[in-house]
């Protein structure tokens, strides 16, 4: 879907950035151990902890959802501006669902599933 949006708006693919030479090695058992991991933390601290703290302190949804975006996009950049700006729509879809209905599980599994095809798609 993201490339079919950035095609219809840029008329450019956008191609993913190789990862391989990020740690020095391709895929091993700590890549498989971070992929599982990390929506865990990910989703629990930027997602479930910073929304729920700026929703009891402010009791403003909105900011809750725009400082959640804001938070999971800046350390996403590394995958490149156009696609941190394409991951943008996930995280504001996450956020927005969270906000809704204050259940953090879905989301970890869609954000691990998410994460799983990314490695297979770079593996395979």
């Amino acid at each position: 879907m993201a490339v079919q949006l950035s095609l219809a708006h840029s008329g450019y693919h956008l191609t993913p950035k190789s990862v391989r030479g990020l740690l020095g090695f391709g895929l091993s058992a700590f890549t498989i151990i971070l992929v599982c991991l990390n929506p865990f933390f990910e989703e629990l601290i930027v997602r479930g902890y910073l929304m729920s703290e700026i929703l009891d302190l402010t009791g403003n949804g909105a900011l809750a959802v725009a400082a959640s975006v804001v938070v999971q996009m800046s350390y996403h950049l590394y995958q490149g501006f156009a696609n941190g700006i394409v991951l943008t729509t996930t995280f504001l879809v996450f956020s927005i669902y969270f906000l809704r209905s204050r259940r953090i599980a879905p989301l970890v599994l869609a954000h691990f599933f998410l994460d799983a095809y990314a490695l297979l798609r770079t593996v395979f």
